[in-house]
């Protein structure tokens, strides 16, 4: 089958300090701000949030040979070094996370390289090794455990690969159930594509509404309605993974056999 894109029509970013949408946010209601001093004592007010555009972060450590040669694989347009999309790109959700975004300054990665293919994502891998640049994956930003964190180790620069291009069902075999999604596709798009051919993911962690496929894959998700349908690896039946030294295929068969072996 041809290839089926989500519609990102409705997708809207994430608040940049914090969770959720930002058209959504609501002030605690009255009787609740009342009440919290009284269980847990006098609360100091806090401090104004720091605005994105107050944050103040280093120059990028990339040189123009390591940009350019990014850009050959994705496109120009694809390497965003703009302040904003380098902050956005700080880090996941946890509290220390979302702690560290009160401050105005901050440790941010160097660029944010957006493939949409996965040979556009092993290349980007081939040519961070080459140059000494570390890389961190980036799905819906959703991460609590420090994945995110734009470490460079002992390389000279960190760029973020969001993989958010890479989305849409590859392919679906309508008899088995077996569907292939693209790394990227968040957990609404997903839902949407399969409802169509009469099927569901049927997995709803917390982040729902912003992680992505390849994410759920990689932190083997589980969520509120894990007890009805299983964490996520047990609905994974195979995965290809663009690694630093080549392709990956782990091949397609269940995650639970029965019978000889």
């Amino acid at each position: 089958m041809e290839q089926e894109s989500g519609s990102g029509a409705d997708h809207v970013a994430m608040r940049w300090n914090g969770w959720g949408d930002p058209r959504k946010a609501k002030e605690l209601p009255r009787a609740v701000r009342t009440l919290l001093p009284l269980l847990l004592g006098r609360i100091r007010r806090p401090e104004e949030p720091v605005s994105l555009d107050a944050v103040r972060i280093d120059d990028s450590a990339l040189t123009a040979e390591d940009l350019d040669a990014f850009r050959s694989v994705v496109g120009a347009e694809h390497v965003d070094e703009s302040a904003e999309a380098r902050i956005r790109h700080a880090g996941g959700r946890s509290t220390p996370d979302l702690l560290r975004r009160r401050a105005r300054e901050q440790r941010v990665p160097d660029a944010v390289v957006r493939p949409a293919a996965h040979d556009e994502v092993r290349a980007c891998l081939e040519v961070a090794g080459e140059r000494g640049v570390a890389v961190i994956p980036f799905g819906g930003g959703t991460s609590v455990v420090g994945a995110l964190d734009p470490d460079r180790g002992t390389h000279h620069g960190v760029v973020t690969l969001d993989l958010r291009r890479l989305t849409g069902l590859v392919r679906l075999d309508e008899l088995s159930g077996e569907a292939v999604l693209a790394a990227g596709t968040t957990g609404p798009e997903a839902e949407s594509l399969l409802s169509a051919h009469g099927l569901e993911l049927g997995h709803f962690p917390q982040s729902f509404r912003y992680a992505t496929i390849g994410g759920f894959a990689a932190a083997r998700s589980s969520g509120q309605n894990s007890a009805g349908n299983g964490r996520f690896e047990t609905m994974v039946t195979g995965i290809r993974v663009a690694t630093p030294t080549g392709t990956s295929n782990s091949g397609a068969h269940p995650a639970r056999r029965r019978g000889p072996t």
